[in-house]
């Protein structure tokens, strides 16, 4: 297993340092860059603070390469090595993309989310990426709101069960009117069919726009930006970005002011909101109806027009964009929130990073929202869509804090032009990781608490696999097994940075990965020195710690004699051990105050649950009781009033009888006097002839009844027979 496995080199993880310019310069610096002959510096050297009692050592780390505070973001992004990097995406003529990775690791309010994402007047890492993405490829990027075989192509090679839509698309059903309700709904198994006919209308205008500068505005622009980054420095005050902002809109070729541009009617405001996080062009949360951002306010230095990278002319490109955030150990889209209304309201699902059936060599994660962007305007609309999306707050370390890993992927996908092939996909990732924080200076509670401990063990777990990945660089130790798996963070970050079987097989090469870590040199120096430990490629005790005065003034006097026991060098590695020790179960002590704390509050929430679930069962009895007894009552009130109704009816019965027998009675004690015998005789023969019709008649009656009738006729006359009856009386 030894002999097939290569070492780590240096080209698969570089490690870089940037350092931040403090504002506060009567502060004590604790951090040293040494000088190198090639103005190329690579080591740092870390100095206890003077009221520091635990006499810790001077330390000495290394990495590729150190930026002082002076260094810009064009000498960043040059010096890293990203141009290379993204060629490597690209790709060779002929050949398939390297996924790549950059990352950004530091204390927070550190700088790093400047360093990836820019401020409202300089670009980050991931625009000048794109912007040099898109402006080498150029003509080559194949467009798919005018090809809709392209997109459907796109679709059928995606392996990571996403859910692909062109940019045109995606940016009008999340600022379109009324279409998000509409439209999200729909299953995106294949790319929406565009409303708008033609290109995206955005980047012909911006383009146009922006050619009617001349090359004297240019330079003088870029003079002014030069003067204001030499005065102000590379971390701009807040009234200085809102006048440049402003200066911004009010240009000639601005877009806003076009009167061709469709989207000219929206508005925007240029403050961070509490709940978004490094978006520079934030939306207002108040508005039910969410604004389309202008490009053009949009910072536009540094300039990378001169920055250019091979590509196969003799291929068709694509460019797909994602974005995802790791939020308590757990995977959300940030793209597919913003598309539906009701996403503040619905529960975000989580995704899952795994293997697919058509992406057995690489772990992807499944059912994310994927743009197909065919420009530069298109690309950074979406990037501001997902930034509005990620989860912040306010603490007393930073205004706005990053509670979550964020994730920036750009999807490189080739083909030869003019075929009908497969596509082959490269990613290039860029993560802008959560800062690491102490729960005492943030002041966090509650749920902000919470999510400061899964951001500390995520990143103490990255710091194991980066210590590790550095060993494993030293030939004279032996290999260790980087245990990335053991969270979502760094199975994310190192999952495809090792050679596997499967990749051996289909000859994909492993991931490369830059690093960029930030430090404050004024700062608070036990969590800088920290992230300098398992970040740095090299670390050695160097100088032994100088006594203080007061170490001094109190040691006994007389000639100091060695025990023969221990030396001083062992002393210190000893102490040093042993603070390394301390500082570990310092961290642990806090990972477990905050998981007791929040099994605590997990316990007080489902104790408040059960007594309101207890109250609600009550309620719930009750309610079933009344509605049970009402139902009974109303049962009851029928029945009586239906034993009535039968009674009285009986009774009527029973007294039409007794009037037909009185009647009967009646009749046969009449007394009549006939004064002609031959007229009685009349009479009575008109009597017997009547009585036979009648008798023939009940008895023609009394054949036609059913047998019940007759049981019944039966029981009367039996009832008649008893005496009680008229007739049965003397």
């Amino acid at each position: 297993m030894a002999d097939h496995y290569q070492r780590p080199s240096a080209a698969l993880f570089d490690v870089y340092l940037r350092l931040r310019p403090s504002f506060a310069p009567n502060a004590e610096r604790f951090l040293d860059v040494e000088s190198n002959q090639n103005d190329e510096s690579t080591h740092i050297t870390i100095k206890p603070p003077a009221n520091d009692h635990r006499k810790r050592a001077i330390e000495k780390f290394g990495f590729t390469r150190v930026f002082q505070e002076d260094a810009a973001q064009l000498d960043l992004f040059r010096e890293t090595g990203l141009p290379q990097m993204i060629e490597g995406v690209i790709g060779k003529e002929r050949g398939p993309g390297r996924d790549g990775l950059l990352a950004t690791l530091g204390v927070t309010g550190s700088g790093k989310s400047h360093t990836i994402l820019g401020s409202k007047s300089q670009r980050g890492l991931t625009q000048m990426s794109l912007d040099v993405l898109f402006q080498s490829l150029g003509s080559q990027i194949a467009d798919t709101s005018e090809h809709d075989e392209v997109l459907q192509s796109i679709c059928i090679s995606d392996v990571s069960e996403a859910q692909l839509m062109s940019a045109s698309t995606f940016l009008e059903l999340t600022y379109g009117d009324g279409l998000a309700s509409t439209r999200a709904s729909r299953a995106m198994s294949r790319g929406a069919t565009p409303m708008m006919v033609g290109a995206f209308p955005i980047s012909t205008t911006i383009s146009n726009a922006s050619t009617t500068r001349t090359r004297e505005d240019a330079a003088m622009e870029a003079n002014s930006r030069e003067h204001a980054k030499a005065r102000n420095g590379l971390y701009p005050s807040l009234p200085h970005d809102l006048n440049h902002a402003s200066q911004q809109s009010e240009e000639p070729g601005s877009p806003a002011k076009s009167p061709y541009f469709p989207f000219s009617l929206f508005t925007r405001t240029i403050t961070k909101t509490s709940r978004k996080d490094a978006s520079f062009i934030s939306i207002p949360g108040a508005s039910s109806r969410r604004h389309l951002p202008r490009v053009s306010t949009l910072p536009q230095y540094p300039n990378v027009e001169d920055v250019q990278v091979d590509y196969d002319s003799s291929s068709q490109y694509a460019i797909v964009i994602s974005m995802y955030e790791v939020y308590n150990d757990r995977i959300f889209d940030l793209l597919t929130g913003s598309v539906s209304g009701k996403a503040a309201i619905q529960k975000r699902r989580g995704l899952l990073f795994k293997s697919t059936e058509h992406s057995p060599d690489r772990k992807v994660v499944a059912g994310l929202r994927k743009v197909i962007c065919s420009s530069l305007d298109e690309a950074l609309l979406v990037l501001e869509t997902g930034l509005t999306e990620r989860r912040v707050a306010g603490t007393g370390s930073n205004a706005a804090s990053s509670r979550s890993h964020g994730f920036f992927c750009v999807e490189v996908k080739k083909r030869p032009e003019r075929s009908s092939s497969t596509w082959k996909s490269s990613t290039l990732t860029i993560v802008d990781l959560a800062g690491s924080e102490r729960a005492r200076t943030a002041k966090t509670t509650g749920s902000t608490l919470a999510e400061a401990g899964k951001i500390n063990e995520s990143l103490m777990y990255l710091g194991q696999c980066m210590q590790l990945q550095s060993d494993n660089s030293d030939l004279s130790k032996p290999l260790s097994i980087v245990p990335f798996r053991q969270c979502k963070l760094t199975e994310l970050l190192f999952s495809n940075s090792f050679p596997t079987n499967t990749s051996r097989t289909t000859h994909r090469a492993p991931q490369k990965s830059i690093m960029v870590v930030t430090a404050d040199p004024h700062g608070d120096f036990n969590a800088t020195s920290q992230i300098l430990r398992y970040s740095a490629l090299a670390r050695e005790v160097t100088v032994p710690r100088i006594p203080s005065v007061t170490s001094v003034i109190t040691a006994p006097s007389g000639p100091w004699k060695p025990s023969g026991r221990t030396t001083p060098s062992q002393l210190q590695e000893d102490l040093d051990a042993a603070m390394a020790e301390i500082a570990r179960l310092r961290t642990e002590l806090e990972l477990s105050q905050v998981h007791a704390e929040e099994e605590s509050s997990r316990r007080h929430e489902a104790e408040r649950n059960w007594a309101l679930s207890d109250e609600r069962c009550g309620a719930i009895e009750a309610e079933v009781r009344e509605e049970m007894w009402g139902e009974f009552e109303e049962k009851l009130s029928e029945e009586m009033s239906r034993w009535r109704a039968a009674r009285e009816e009986d009774e009527a019965r029973g007294q039409e009888v007794q009037d037909r027998k009185m009647e009967i009675l009646q009749r046969g004690l009449e007394v009549q006097v006939f004064e002609d015998e031959d007229d009685r005789v009349a009479e009575l023969e008109e009597e017997n002839e009547r009585l036979r019709a009648r008798l023939e008649g009940m008895e023609r009656k009394k054949g036609l009844r059913t047998p019940s009738r007759k049981v019944r006729v039966l029981k009367q006359r039996k009832w008649e027979g008893s005496g009680v009856g008229f007739e049965a009386s003397p």
